[in-house]
């Protein structure tokens, strides 16, 4: 399950910040949750539960804490904000990129492995009609040889890049 972590969140009026939730009682709850009616299970930075509500200390702000959500509703003292995990959604993006290029180097591999497979089966179906040898036809070093069905070797004289070996 990914999480979200959240660094110390100023509990403030979001319409006058003169009013700032000092010492106070602030729940965390899913902003899809309209009636305030189930907080969110909440962790500590070493992932131990931590009770919801939090509380805020002299100055308004809110200990650190991990939810499963990138974006949390806070209400207390009458009113109500939302915080955003920067963190949680940069470690997202982080992992979808990492997701990417692992599917985009899959499927250079695997596309590289059907070629392969392919012109390994057009060389085997060459050699059984003309009696020689499939190899890997993807190896730089190999040096292909094809045979007539009475063993004798076809070659055309006028091709400069032709080698006749002859015993």
């Amino acid at each position: 399950m990914t999480t979200y972590p959240y660094d110390m969140q100023l509990v403030v009026d979001p319409f006058n910040t003169s009013n700032v939730v000092a010492n106070g009682q602030i729940y965390i709850y899913d902003p899809a949750d309209s009636g305030n009616t189930s907080p969110l299970i909440l962790t500590d930075p070493n992932g131990l539960t931590i009770t919801n509500p939090l509380m805020s200390n002299s100055n308004g702000f809110l200990p650190p804490f991990i939810a499963t959500l990138p974006q949390v509703k806070w209400v207390g003292a009458g009113f109500v904000g939302f915080f955003d995990s920067y963190h949680g959604l940069r470690n997202e993006a982080i992992d979808a990129k990492a997701a990417a290029q692992d599917a985009a180097i899959g499927s250079t591999t695997s596309a590289g492995a059907a070629v392969a497979a392919q012109a390994a089966a057009e060389l085997a179906a060459q050699a059984a009609v003309g009696g020689g040898v499939a190899i890997d036809p993807t190896d730089e070093d190999a040096l292909v040889f094809t045979t007539k069905s009475d063993g004798s070797i076809a070659v055309d004289p006028s091709d400069s890049d032709a080698l006749l070996i002859t015993a």
